[in-house]
C-alpha cells in the first residue's frame, strides 16, 4: 500500500454517510452554525492528540493488528485480546452500516426502485429484499476487491477518496458562486435553546463516532510501501479533512436559507424532506448539486465500506496469528497475501444486518465508539510507557558513560533520535481523553450516554467474548512469551 492509499484509507473511513445527512441536524444539535464549527474544530484537535500517540508506535511496532500488537507489548496478552475484541466490534459494525446506507441513499436519488419484497418491520424500520440485495451486493463486490490484493484495495480507495473530497469541494464552491445563499441565513450564529457552551459540548460527543476511521491506518502497517515515519502527516492531515468536510457540509446547508426554517420544508407529497442537505444544494445549483452531493455520499459509503473491510480483516489476522482466535485468520493467500478467511468472514457477519434493519444496526453502532476508545486508550497508554523505557535506557547510558566507559558514551549517542519525537503529556492527555469519552458513553446523566438497547447490545458482545475467552485461554497461555512475541510483534516472514 502507498503512503496515498493509506492517507486515503484514514479518510475515507473517517467521512461516513452521516456527514451529508445529518448536517441541519448537527446545527440545531449545538443551538446555531458558531459553536457547530467550534466543536467540531475541537473534536479534531482532540482526536489528533490521539492521533499523535498512534503515529509515536506504527514505525517502532509496524505489524497487522494496530491498538491490538500495541496493547500486547505493554500490558499483555489478556488485555491485547479484549482491546482487539472490542475494537473488532467497531469496524465490522461500521463496514455493515455503511452498506446498509447504500439502498437508503437510492431511495433518494431514485425513489421505491429497491422498495420490493416487504419482509417485515423492525424497531420500526420496514424491511424490504429489494434494500437487502442492494447491500449484500456491495458487500460481495467490495470483499472480492479486498481479496484481490491490498496494492489495488489502496489504489481504488485513493481514487474514491479523491473523488469524494472533489465532489465535496464542487458543492460548496458551486453554492457559494450560485449566488442563492447568505451569511445572513446563519443568524442566530449561536444561542438557540441552549449556550454556546452547551452547544459545543453536544459537537464535541459526537465527534468519537464521527472521527472514527484514521486509526485503521496502523492495521495494514505490515503491507506499507513508504517509510511508516510519513504516518503522522497521513493522521494529522486526513484528521484536518475531516473536519472541514463536516463543518463544510453542514454550514452549506445552513447557508442557502435560513437554518431555522429548514425543519419546516416540505416535499411535493406535503411530508417532512428527509434530506436536508440535497434538498439545499438542489436549490442552489439545481441537478448539478444534486449530482455533487450524491456522489459525495456514495464515495463516503464505499470508502468506509472498503476502508473497515481492510482494517477488520488486518486485526483478525493479528489475532488469529496470535492464536487468539482460530489460526485460519492467521493465514494468507498463497497468490494474493491476503486474509482470505477474515475478509469471508467480515462479509458474512456483514450480510447478515441487513435484514436487522438500520435502526437495530443504530443500537449497535452506538457502541463502536465504546470499543474504539478503548482502542484509543491503550493505545496512548503505551505510546507513554514506551517513552518512558526509552528514557530510563537512555538514561542508564548516560550514567555509564560518566563513569568513564566509552562504551556508555558510544551508547548515549545511539539514542534513537525519534524517542523524544512525543512528549509523554501528549501520550497521557491523550489517554484521559479516551476516558473522557467512555464516560460520556457510560455515566447517567451524560448528554451522549448510550440508549438501553445499546447497553444491551454491548452486553452480549461481551459476554461472547468472555466465554471465547474462558474456552481459549488455557491455549493463550500455553504459548511461551518469546513465541508469542514472535506471533504478534514480528512482521510476517520476519526472523
Amino acid at each position: 500500500m502507498s503512503a496515498g492509499g493509506a492517507w486515503a484509507l484514514a479518510v475515507g473511513s473517517i467521512i461516513g454517510w452521516g456527514c451529508f445527512i445529518q448536517g441541519a441536524q448537527w446545527t440545531r444539535q449545538a443551538g446555531g452554525p458558531l459553536p457547530l464549527v467550534v466543536g467540531f474544530l475541537l473534536g479534531g484537535a482532540l482526536m489528533i492528540v490521539i492521533g499523535l500517540s498512534y503515529a509515536y508506535l506504527i514505525p517502532r511496532i509496524n505489524v497487522a493488528g494496530g491498538e491490538f500488537a500495541y496493547t500486547y507489548y505493554s500490558f499483555g496478552r489478556l488485555a491485547a485480546f479484549v482491546c482487539g475484541w472490542m475494537m473488532l466490534l467497531g469496524y465490522v459494525t461500521l463496514a455493515a452500516m455503511n452498506a446498509t446506507a447504500i439502498p437508503v441513499l437510492f431511495t433518494f436519488i431514485l425513489p421505491d426502485t429497491f422498495n420490493f419484497g416487504y419482509l417485515y418491520t423492525i424497531a420500526g424500520y420496514n424491511v424490504y429484499l429489494g434494500e437487502v440485495l442492494v447491500s449484500v451486493f456491495f458487500l460481495l463486490l467490495f470483499a472480492v476487491l479486498n481479496i484481490i490484493g491490498v496494492k489495488k484495495t489502496g489504489s481504488m480507495q485513493l481514487i474514491m477518496a479523491v473523488l469524494l473530497c472533489a465532489a465535496v469541494a464542487a458543492a460548496v464552491i458551486g453554492t457559494v458562486l450560485s449566488g442563492k445563499g447568505s451569511l445572513s441565513n446563519l443568524q442566530p450564529a449561536s444561542g438557540v435553546g441552549k449556550s454556546f457552551f452547551s452547544g459545543i459540548i453536544s459537537i464535541l460527543v459526537v465527534s468519537p463516532y464521527c472521527f472514527v476511521g484514521f486509526d485503521t491506518i496502523p492495521q495494514a502497517a505490515e503491507e506499507y510501501s513508504f517509510s511508516p515515519k510519513a504516518c503522522k502527516k497521513l493522521i494529522v492531515t486526513a484528521l484536518l479533512i475531516g473536519s472541514f468536510i463536516y463543518i463544510a457540509m453542514a454550514v452549506i446547508t445552513d447557508f442557502v436559507m435560513p437554518w431555522q426554517d429548514l425543519f419546516s420544508l416540505k416535499d411535493s407529497n406535503g411530508s417532512p424532506v428527509k434530506w436536508l442537505t440535497g434538498a439545499m444544494l438542489e436549490r442552489s445549483m439545481g441537478r448539478a448539486g444534486t449530482a455533487a452531493v450524491s456522489v459525495a455520499v456514495l464515495m463516503a459509503v464505499f470508502t468506509g465500506i472498503n476502508g473497515f473491510y481492510l482494517a477488520a480483516s488486518r486485526l483478525l489476522y493479528s489475532m488469529g496469528r496470535a492464536r487468539m482466535l482460530p489460526e485460519a485468520f492467521g493465514r494468507v493467500n498463497r497468490r494474493t497475501h491476503t486474509p482470505v478467511t477474515g475478509i469471508l468472514f467480515i462479509m458474512g457477519v456483514c450480510m447478515i444486518c441487513p435484514f436487522f434493519g438500520r435502526n437495530v444496526l443504530g443500537w449497535v453502532i452506538d457502541m463502536c465508539s465504546v470499543g474504539t476508545a478503548i482502542g484509543y486508550f491503550f493505545t496512548c497508554f503505551s505510546a507513554y510507557r514506551m517513552i518512558k523505557a526509552g528514557r530510563a535506557r537512555w538514561g542508564a547510558a548516560r550514567a555509564v558513560g560518566q563513569h568513564g566507559s566509552d562504551k556508555g558514551e558510544d551508547s548515549g549517542k545511539d539514542k534513537d533520535s525519534d524517542t523524544d519525537s512525543l512528549h509523554p503529556l501528549t501520550a497521557i492527555f491523550g489517554a484521559v481523553i479516551a476516558l473522557v469519552i467512555l464516560a460520556l458513553l457510560l455515566l447517567p446523566f451524560s448528554p451522549a450516554q448510550m440508549s438501553v438497547q445499546s447497553f444491551a447490545a454491548l452486553g452480549v458482545w461481551i459476554f461472547v467474548g468472555f466465554v471465547f475467552l474462558v474456552f481459549k485461554y488455557k491455549e493463550i497461555k500455553a504459548v511461551p512469551k518469546d513465541e508469542m512475541d514472535r506471533l504478534i510483534l514480528k512482521k510476517a516472514g520476519s526472523r
